[in-house]
């Protein structure tokens, strides 16, 4: 239930906590179930991969109607908790005395786990979601694109979670149409010679001698890809990545710039989207740092050498106070202990998978609150700054390890 310690350069924690548990009276939801290790089918225990070894781990909460509710992989403590609210009562004094804990208490409402009294009813998710939480108004481009992407999904008919997820992060993609087929090249080969990076291109010198290409032959990507050959990040670290959304008729002359920028500055990996497909999302050019300084120098001469450069934007990325040219966002770190649909996740995908789940539960639920408005407010308790997109240094760890969908 309680978070790891990370430090890394992220914004301070939002005040997410929106219940203080002192004088609430809970339960848990007969909705949901505990599963433990031995009840679970043996491809479902393969999934979960190490952490089933892992000796906090007690088992998954899951509906009881399996009907595509997320599954909460939970600790002994959490167990603990849900068992002893099985009779409706007060939080435990260690909890009420535990910020982290309360925090996490915050999270299980929320997603319908617990509930809470209010006179004869029972409530949880959007129902106890504050009407009067403050939420600045998007100050920058890509925050606008960013909730207008949320807004977006919420009008949608669509309740499916991942549904929900997949549309949030493919928004602003541009559509393939017979001008942009005409316009940009829709093979691996084929965007090499593009960019200039193919054998006698302009831009070949400065790759062959600073990168390794990684990307293998027999393998369908939608991404090519590249190693530094002088850096290797530290196993297991946060990483940051800076994202370059030119506008794809300037995509060619954006690169030029981007690619010294990254090797001069320490970048140890970088990617490109390897078909047309993937040169129209708008993450289409990512590089990879350890060290946060280290991106912010990228981005200072990237902005410098691309000045008036048409941007395209990406959704749920931090601004930089560059326009929507160039944004940053950070990976959740790679974790072997962790489920194997979980190691490998980045930080749009795990922003939006968590919003899909809010926006889902929303839409399940009548209330006054927006499904929108309550799926920021989720996302706050995860320890994400909504305003900004960017992480605070300690919960976003923690759920990362905890909720998942399987």
């Amino acid at each position: 239930m309680k978070g790891r310690s990370q430090t890394s350069a992220v914004a301070e924690r939002p005040d997410a906590a929106r219940v203080s548990g002192r004088v609430e009276t809970y339960r848990a939801s007969p909705g949901f179930r505990i599963l433990q290790l031995e009840e679970l089918s043996a491809e479902d225990q393969e999934l979960l991969g190490p952490l089933r070894k892992d000796p906090s781990f007690y088992g998954l909460i899951c509906a009881q109607t399996r009907n595509g509710a997320p599954l909460m992989a939970i600790c002994s403590e959490t167990a603990k908790l849900i068992d002893t609210l099985a009779t409706p009562g007060p939080l435990p004094p260690d909890i009420l005395d535990d910020p982290e804990a309360l925090l996490a208490v915050n999270r299980l409402v929320f997603d319908g786990i617990l509930q809470i009294a209010r006179g004869t009813e029972w409530l949880c998710g959007p129902a106890v979601c504050p009407a009067d939480s403050a939420l600045k108004r998007p100050s920058g481009l890509l925050a606008q694109l960013s909730l207008e992407a949320i807004q977006h999904a919420a009008s949608l008919e669509a309740a499916d979670a991942m549904e929900l997820a997949a549309c949030l992060y493919r928004y602003n993609t541009l559509p393939v149409t017979p001008q942009w087929l005409r316009r940009l090249p829709d093979t691996a080969a084929g965007v090499e010679e593009y960019l200039q990076i193919a054998t006698g291109g302009c831009q070949r010198k400065v790759l062959d001698q600073n990168w390794i290409c990684v990307t293998t032959p027999a393998k369908e990507t939608p991404w090519l890809m590249w190693s530094s050959r002088r850096i290797v990040p530290e196993s297991g670290a946060l990483g940051y990545k800076l994202y370059l959304s030119p506008h794809p008729s300037h995509l060619r002359d954006a690169f030029h710039v981007w690619l010294p920028a990254i090797t001069d500055t320490g970048a140890y990996h970088f990617k490109v989207g390897g078909n047309v497909r993937g040169l129209l999302r708008p993450d289409k050019i990512v590089a990879y740092f350890s060290e946060h300084d280290s991106l912010m120098e990228a981005s200072r001469l990237i902005t410098n050498g691309l000045l008036g450069c048409p941007a395209q934007g990406v959704p749920f990325a931090s601004d930089l106070n560059c326009g929507a040219l160039v944004s940053w966002g950070s990976d959740p770190p790679f974790d072997e202990t962790l489920p194997v649909w979980m190691q490998r996740q980045s930080w749009r995908q795990w922003i939006c998978r968590r919003l899909g789940s809010a926006l889902a539960r929303a839409k399940r639920q009548n209330s006054e609150i927006p499904a929108w408005r309550f799926a920021l407010e989720r996302l706050r308790l995860d320890g994400i700054d909504v305003e900004s997109w960017t992480p605070t240094s300690t919960p976003w760890f923690a759920a990362n390890a905890e909720v998942t969908t399987l």
